[in-house]
């Protein structure tokens, strides 16, 4: 079948269109030729497959990688999201929405669920939708507040939000994430609100948490990973991420530091009890700090995207 268009005007017409966003509009007046043309471009690249289109479903698990890092890390469960995005922000809310739909299955009525704070954290409550129809769910921050005003690091407005999805009761701490200093953190834990705080954390069924990364580590994220990594392995006080403000190195060691001794949140042996811990994490530059998470040995549930996922495996 001859083509009725020159080869390399459907790779320009195609390139433009899939790779540079613009529309076919706009292609049209750049070189000057119909819409109506532009369109039939796209559809003869497609027929002589030049352009193949592949739909990858977030709802589908890429089975083979999730079952090594079950393996690997000793999970109880694992979903890693085919993904095709690039950016950030939109993997995050695609990984942060199935991992809402993940956890519902693990979520069970007349249960307590902690939550952290964060972007990641965020998105999962805002795409929480209790299709299971749970109830008389206790919910509890895992972590105090921030000055910080986004809405991912509004913690007790979080809180309130997902009770209200679960049609169960919120918590909420009155309290920085990090006290002033020791003391300070020993007077507020002494509270009476604090101990109604600390008496649920005991009993938590399920916490959802996810893989914080410092700021020096994202000052950093255009080095090569591996030389990062090396950099990160040679110094044991090295911050590599968070859990609930909770710092650890790559090792997965939580630091014996001034910092983890001031926050203002659940606590290591707390959340090694918990029979069901979540964590959402995903995108280049949490790679570092997912390996680092999943080395606490904290973590019984896993949810990222496939890229992610890859890049982890491959710097072990």
């Amino acid at each position: 079948m001859k083509a009725r268009y020159d080869i390399q005007m459907m790779v320009q017409v195609s390139k433009m269109y899939y790779e540079g966003g613009l529309t076919q509009n706009m292609i049209a007046k750049n070189l000057g030729i119909s819409r109506s043309s532009i369109s039939m471009i796209l559809s003869e690249a497609r027929e002589y497959g030049i352009v193949e289109i592949i739909i990858k479903d977030p709802k589908n698990n890429v089975v083979e990688v999730a079952d090594e890092f079950a393996a690997k890390f000793g999970l109880k469960g694992c979903l890693v999201i085919p993904t095709v995005v690039d950016s950030t922000l939109l993997i995050t809310k695609v990984v942060a929405s199935q991992g809402a739909d993940f956890a519902e299955d693990i979520i069970k009525s007349h249960s307590t669920v902690g939550i952290a704070w964060g972007s990641t954290c965020y998105e999962f409550m805002l795409s929480f939708t209790n299709k299971n129809k749970h109830s008389d769910i206790s919910v509890v921050p895992l972590i105090g507040g921030t000055s910080r005003i986004s809405s991912e690091y509004q913690l007790n407005e979080m809180v309130r939000m997902f009770a209200e999805k679960l049609k169960g009761t919120p918590s909420f701490i009155y309290a920085p994430a990090i006290a002033e200093s020791i003391e300070d953190k020993e007077l507020y834990m002494q509270s009476k609100y604090m101990q109604q705080i600390v008496e649920k954390w005991n009993r938590m069924d399920v916490a959802v948490i996810s893989a914080g990364i410092p700021s020096s580590l994202q000052l950093q994220i255009e080095t090569d990973i591996m030389q990062l990594k090396e950099q990160y392995e040679a110094d044991e006080n090295k911050v590599v991420g968070d859990i609930a403000a909770r710092r650890y190195n790559l090792k997965g060691e939580f630091l014996k530091n001034d910092y983890n001794a001031k926050v203002m949140g659940i606590d290591e042996a707390n959340i090694r009890a918990v029979e069901n811990v979540i964590c959402i994490a995903a995108g280049n530059q949490k790679v570092l700090p997912i390996l680092g998470a999943l080395r606490t040995d904290v973590i019984d549930y896993f949810v990222t995207d496939e890229t992610t996922a890859r890049k982890v495996l491959e710097v072990l």
